[in-house]
């Protein structure tokens, strides 16, 4: 997130997933550019960022860069919510 935001837009956002999580504006939808957060492992710990028709770009360890779906079951369960950084 970090990297995407500080080179894609100028904007500094925070470095860890928990620390994002607490800025930003809680938006009751997201928005194409906003951050969604996941609770993996106790917490927002997994975070990506929304590009529209109910899909985010993130990157996994095992997986890489990919692109996912808000309502896969895995992802569903485990969302908290999307706030902006913009």
């Amino acid at each position: 997130m970090y990297y995407v935001f500080k080179n894609g837009g100028g904007v500094t956002v925070p470095r860890t997933v928990a620390t994002l999580y607490q800025s930003g504006k809680s938006t009751s939808t997201p928005n194409v550019g906003d951050i969604v957060f996941f609770d993996i492992t106790g917490g927002p710990s997994h975070a990506g960022i929304y590009i529209g028709n109910g899909q985010f770009i993130h990157a996994g360890s095992s997986t890489g860069v990919t692109i996912a779906s808000l309502s896969n079951s895995y992802w569903a369960l485990r969302y908290l919510g999307s706030k902006s950084v913009l």
